[in-house]
Protein backbone atom coordinates (compact mmCIF):
# COMPACT_ATOMS: atom_id res chain seq x y z
CA UNK A 1 0.00 0.00 0.00
CA UNK A 2 0.91 3.60 -0.99
CA UNK A 3 2.35 5.77 2.22
CA UNK A 4 1.68 9.23 2.54
CA UNK A 5 4.48 10.99 4.53
CA UNK A 6 3.20 14.11 5.92
CA UNK A 7 5.59 16.94 7.00
CA UNK A 8 4.27 17.10 10.71
CA UNK A 9 5.85 13.29 10.75
CA UNK A 10 3.01 11.21 10.16
CA UNK A 11 2.37 7.87 7.93
CA UNK A 12 -0.61 7.23 6.41
CA UNK A 13 -0.98 4.16 4.18
CA UNK A 14 -3.64 4.99 0.76
CA UNK A 15 -5.22 3.02 -1.81
CA UNK A 16 -6.20 4.53 -5.07
CA UNK A 17 -10.08 5.09 -5.05
CA UNK A 18 -10.57 3.00 -8.26
CA UNK A 19 -8.34 0.17 -6.60
CA UNK A 20 -5.80 0.22 -9.16
CA UNK A 21 -3.90 2.90 -9.59
CA UNK A 22 -4.26 6.81 -8.31
CA UNK A 23 -5.93 9.48 -10.37
CA UNK A 24 -4.01 12.59 -11.46
CA UNK A 25 -6.32 14.29 -9.33
CA UNK A 26 -6.00 11.71 -6.54
CA UNK A 27 -1.90 12.60 -6.62
CA UNK A 28 -2.47 16.36 -6.65
CA UNK A 29 -4.66 16.24 -3.44
CA UNK A 30 -1.77 14.45 -1.85
CA UNK A 31 0.97 16.93 -2.55
CA UNK A 32 -1.41 20.00 -2.82
CA UNK A 33 -0.52 21.14 -6.11
CA UNK A 34 1.18 19.85 -9.48
CA UNK A 35 3.10 16.67 -9.33
CA UNK A 36 6.43 15.35 -9.98
CA UNK A 37 7.84 11.86 -9.55
CA UNK A 38 11.56 10.64 -8.49
CA UNK A 39 12.26 7.19 -9.12
CA UNK A 40 14.86 5.65 -6.86
CA UNK A 41 17.77 3.56 -7.70
CA UNK A 42 15.64 0.62 -5.85
CA UNK A 43 12.90 1.13 -8.00
CA UNK A 44 10.58 2.78 -5.80
CA UNK A 45 8.81 6.13 -6.69
CA UNK A 46 8.04 9.78 -4.53
CA UNK A 47 5.12 11.62 -5.82
CA UNK A 48 6.17 15.36 -4.84
CA UNK A 49 4.41 18.83 -5.52
CA UNK A 50 6.73 20.30 -8.11
CA UNK A 51 6.31 23.47 -7.10
CA UNK A 52 7.00 23.19 -3.31
CA UNK A 53 9.88 24.73 -3.14
CA UNK A 54 8.85 27.82 -5.33
CA UNK A 55 5.80 28.41 -2.78
CA UNK A 56 7.54 27.68 0.38
CA UNK A 57 6.20 24.21 1.79
CA UNK A 58 7.81 23.09 5.06
CA UNK A 59 10.89 20.58 4.70
CA UNK A 60 9.71 17.18 5.43
CA UNK A 61 12.28 16.10 7.51
CA UNK A 62 10.36 12.16 7.78
CA UNK A 63 10.75 11.51 4.21
CA UNK A 64 13.98 13.07 3.39
CA UNK A 65 15.61 10.59 6.44
CA UNK A 66 13.68 7.66 6.19
CA UNK A 67 13.68 7.82 2.15
CA UNK A 68 16.19 9.96 0.29
CA UNK A 69 19.02 9.13 2.46
CA UNK A 70 18.24 5.55 2.50
CA UNK A 71 17.88 5.27 -1.13
CA UNK A 72 20.85 7.40 -2.35
CA UNK A 73 23.25 6.95 0.99
CA UNK A 74 26.18 9.29 0.92
CA UNK A 75 29.05 6.84 0.35
CA UNK A 76 27.38 5.62 -2.42
CA UNK A 77 26.19 9.04 -3.86
CA UNK A 78 28.63 11.84 -2.43
CA UNK A 79 27.20 14.33 -5.09
CA UNK A 80 23.81 13.64 -4.57
CA UNK A 81 23.01 13.37 -1.06
CA UNK A 82 21.76 17.32 -0.38
CA UNK A 83 18.29 17.38 -1.61
CA UNK A 84 15.63 19.04 0.34
CA UNK A 85 12.27 17.36 -0.20
CA UNK A 86 8.86 19.49 1.26
CA UNK A 87 5.60 19.49 1.28
CA UNK A 88 3.77 15.59 1.84
CA UNK A 89 5.30 13.31 -0.52
CA UNK A 90 3.65 9.44 -1.44
CA UNK A 91 6.14 6.66 -1.74
CA UNK A 92 4.66 3.67 -3.78
CA UNK A 93 6.48 0.91 -4.08
CA UNK A 94 7.99 -0.83 -7.58
CA UNK A 95 5.30 -2.44 -7.69
CA UNK A 96 2.36 -0.05 -7.42
CA UNK A 97 4.16 2.25 -9.46
CA UNK A 98 4.17 0.39 -12.26
CA UNK A 99 0.51 -0.17 -11.87
CA UNK A 100 0.48 3.47 -11.85
CA UNK A 101 2.36 4.27 -14.86
CA UNK A 102 0.25 1.20 -16.88
CA UNK A 103 -3.07 3.08 -16.70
Amino acid sequence: MATLIKTDGTFVEVKPENGKAFTLDELQKFVGGLIDVIVFPSGKSLYINDEGKNIGLPVNWQAQEMVWKKEYPIENYPLNNDETLVGDVLLLSAEEDEAQRAE
